[in-house]
């Protein structure tokens, strides 16, 4: 009568970690986040750059 327990404990617990959708692997998902990705970097270069304009300015108290 144990193992009927256990048995169907384990059935119990494999069925309640199932969630009932499968996943659907989208296609060109690696290409489009790959693409997504280069684009948010290039946004990030663009953004550093304009700030380290923007603030080049020389500087006249230095210690020499």
């Amino acid at each position: 009568m144990e193992h009927l327990k256990n048995i169907l404990e384990g059935a119990r617990s494999v069925l309640m970690l199932y969630g009932g959708e499968d996943y659907v692997r989208p296609r060109g998902g690696f290409a489009r986040d790959a693409a997504l990705l280069q684009g948010d970097a290039r946004r990030v270069s663009d953004a550093l750059t304009r700030v380290t304009r923007q603030h080049e300015q020389p500087v006249h108290d230095r210690k020499g």
